[in-house]
């Protein structure tokens, strides 16, 4: 028997979204193990978080989707914005979140219809036959309509695996064009045209995909997505902090946000809570970092909040490998106030990775990160409710003890969810050796 192929169906704005990290690490975990593996950007691309020697096709760009109908015309042009850096086309999106809403909404609009976007279908049909691919893999159900139509026409023999892993963002987009129930039956459509049952990212969230969308649980199996555990050792020097964030001290507890700049992210919660510790004397430094997928005005209002509540917070966008890694290690804690019931919890998981406790909140499979059995690596706060998370931030600056325990549960927690026990539960699930 051949050996398989993965082909990697890579949607994304470009920014480090969870969900196209998990995909990518799992891509790179593949093609370490000898398998052949192959990515698809659709939207935009994300070639640093692939393996140099994996081979990358640019497959369906956003400006296909400006309009309310699919537009080749649109996407030609698109083109021309690649003669600019990645970077440069990355903040005029953040410039400009319209552009990106407007496509996502009209590509929601367009898997809703059956059939789906024909020249796509094509496109993707002639490369998996270029390439050989036997599994695909799409970052998010809401594409699986392309892969399902390439599937029906017959013509390449293959397999597509469902992955659940943030389909509320394209519910809303869906909802907002009236069409949620057009959106939860191509979902329930996508999944019914699979062999295996779909991966859903969380038990919680499995749950919240029967409820909302109504997939059969028994068509739904649970992996957790995977992050690479840093080698056991000594810290990074906290010198790598102080070269982006100088005034920075190591001799007062740090509590950090790390995580998307948007709107269902909480920070602002975090923000009160934080006023709140500085009113009963506690003190601490406070860093939030990370980029967006939906533009700055929430980070903006964020900030004009943070000058309201005479607040010093040291803020970054998006931050290299090395000072994330620095950062979680040097954190007191890092805290993940989400008012949305997450499907899982990746930066709860890597900062456990490095010994450093978390605070998450009572909702969602986010809950689910940081326990691996009886064994905690942090805490929970009632979910919106800012005087509570006040309260665990609290306990965790000033209970030695407890941050002892948590930080010494942390590391053995987050080995729960590592990339290769990620990518061993994929490959049983679709049947496939492990390489």
């Amino acid at each position: 028997m051949a050996k398989p192929v993965f082909g990697f169906l890579a949607f994304t704005t470009g920014s480090y979204e969870g969900a196209i990290v998990r995909d990518m690490r799992l891509a790179n975990s593949l093609h370490r193990r000898g398998f052949k593996v192959v990515i698809y950007w659709a939207m935009e691309t994300n070639r640093g978080l692939v393996d140099p020697a994996i081979q990358q096709t640019y497959f369906l760009r956003g400006a296909r989707y400006l309009r309310s109908k699919p537009s080749v015309w649109m996407e030609r042009l698109g083109r021309l914005g690649e003669i600019y850096p990645q970077q440069r086309r990355r903040r005029f999106l953040q410039q400009h979140p319209d552009v990106v809403a407007s496509s996502l909404a009209n590509f929601v609009a367009s898997m809703c219809d059956a059939p789906a976007d024909l020249g796509p279908i094509i496109r993707l049909e002639k490369l998996m036959v270029r390439d050989g691919v036997t599994h695909l893999l799409p970052t998010f159900v809401m594409a699986c309509p392309l892969a399902l139509a390439v599937k029906q026409r017959g013509r390449h023999a293959f397999e597509y695996l469902a992955t659940f892993q943030g389909e509320e963002i394209f519910a809303n987009y869906a909802q907002n064009r009236g069409r949620l129930d057009d959106y939860y039956a191509t979902l329930r459509r996508c999944v019914a045209g699979s062999p295996w049952p779909a991966i859903a990212v969380s038990d919680d969230y499995a749950i919240r995909l029967r409820e909302d969308a109504g997939i059969d649980p028994a068509r739904m199996k649970t992996i957790y997505p995977g992050i690479e555990l840093p080698a056991i050792g000594k810290k990074p020097d906290f010198s790598v902090l102080l070269e982006k964030l100088p005034g920075l001290s190591p001799a007062l507890p740090i509590v950090t946000y790390m995580g998307r700049q948007d709107s269902e992210k909480g920070i602002d919660l975090l923000l009160y809570a934080s006023r709140i510790l500085k009113d009963r004397g506690t003190d601490f430094q406070l860093v939030i970092c990370g980029g967006s997928s939906f533009g700055w005005e929430y980070q903006n209002v964020c900030r004009e909040i943070a000058k309201h509540l005479r607040l010093a917070i040291y803020w970054k966008r998006r931050v290299t490998d090395e000072f994330r890694a620095a950062l979680y290690a040097h954190s007191r804690c890092v805290v993940y106030p989400s008012i949305h019931r997450e499907p899982f919890g990746m930066v709860a998981a890597e900062t456990m990775s490095h010994g450093t406790p978390v605070i998450v909140p009572d909702l969602g499979g986010i809950t689910e990160s940081i326990r691996d059995g009886q064994r905690e690596g942090g805490l929970r706060f009632k979910v919106w409710d800012t005087h509570d998370l006040a309260d665990q931030m609290e306990r965790m600056l000033k209970d030695n003890e407890l941050h002892s325990t948590l930080a010494g549960n942390a590391r053995a927690v987050a080995e729960k969810f590592s990339v290769e026990k990620m990518t061993d539960q994929v490959l049983e699930h679709m049947g496939v050796g492990k390489g």
